[in-house]
């Protein structure tokens, strides 16, 4: 091939990348100006979380501290609308999530990236199940990493923030858990589905959640909020998916009025995908705020008193292969 076709093929996939969201375009910009800060990082590649499984979706990376003990533990699930993505997406250099997974472990925290099933493989039900066994896993070994399982913390962006909500609001799915970190979630499926298209929910919300309103309410973690839960950190972008901002508002609100005002912050000049973007960034806003909320004191997140809804999900069971 010659150098001419091999340059136009680069750039032609560099173009067709940049249709996805803006994030990969933008991605190659902040690549060039990450500034972890020091601090060597052990990474642990394609961990099976599903014992016997052969699914490529039921692996995990562990990114651990060098020489880490009792350190604090997140656990981070990607987003993609339920549909799309894996806890690789966007493999150039440390990857679109391994940067989060990264700037986390220089900072002192053991990182965990899950993968998952995604529709139309399965529903919620389904993908809610992956994320409890990755999180029962991530329980079970975290000593091995140089982790503490009782400083346990979920974090998840875009569909997987309303993973990790919807978890944190069920005191028995969430018992491990001292703190749940949402980054630009979506709370409220009926909302999201007002704002978005026919086509859209035709392809997305009814294959994730079904036709029926009702249940799109259990299944969104603003209809399910209650005292007694772990404390929230809640960040949206300025910029970010129209329906978004007003969803983590009113979040922000019905905490503050079950008394549990989380941590709240709202990225200046920065669009959905920029919020995951931002970890490992030069002047990166969100890494040294979420080690702040993760390094407190190993005591439970939970207060006490509040009866919590139904489960969100079945109990946990071991998914299939």
């Amino acid at each position: 091939m010659s150098l001419r076709k091999k340059l136009a093929l680069a750039s032609a996939a560099v173009v067709a990348l940049g249709a996805i969201a803006g994030a990969v375009v933008t991605r190659k910009k902040t690549r060039l100006r990450l500034a972890y800060p020091a601090g060597e990082v052990t990474v642990t590649r394609d961990v099976t979380y599903v014992e016997g499984s052969t699914n490529p979706k039921h692996r995990l990376d562990v990114y651990a501290p060098k020489d880490a003990r009792g350190a604090p533990v997140v656990h981070f699930v990607h987003g993609g609308y339920w549909k799309q993505g894996d806890k690789s997406y966007y493999a150039l250099a440390t990857g679109l999530y391994g940067s989060v997974g990264e700037a986390l472990a220089r900072r002192g925290i053991v990182t965990v990236v899950q993968s998952y099933r995604l529709t139309p493989e399965v529903a919620i039900d389904g993908i809610l199940d992956d994320v409890l066994a990755a999180m029962r896993w991530t329980t079970a070994h975290a000593e091995e990493y140089g982790g503490d399982p009782k400083r346990l913390y979920t974090m998840g962006h875009s569909a997987g923030g309303h993973l990790v909500a919807l978890i944190g609001t069920d005191e028995a799915l969430a018992r491990d858990v001292r703190g749940t970190i949402v980054l630009s979630g979506v709370w409220d499926v009926e909302h999201m589905s007002e704002d978005l298209s026919a086509d859209f929910n035709a392809k997305v919300t009814h294959r994730t959640f079904g036709t029926d309103r009702a249940e799109w309410k259990k299944r969104s973690p603003i209809e399910r909020l209650h005292p007694g839960m772990a404390p929230y950190f809640v960040v949206v972008g300025e910029r970010d998916y129209e329906y978004m901002i007003p969803q983590a508002r009113r979040a922000r609100e019905e905490l503050t009025a079950l008394g549990m005002p989380p941590k709240y912050v709202e990225l200046r000049d920065t669009d959905h995908a920029g919020v995951v973007l931002a970890f490992g960034a030069r002047n990166d806003p969100l890494s040294d705020e979420v080690a702040a909320f993760v390094s407190g004191p190993s005591t439970p997140g939970r207060a006490s008193g509040g009866t919590p809804p139904d489960p969100p999900a079945r109990p946990p069971s071991r998914a299939p292969p």
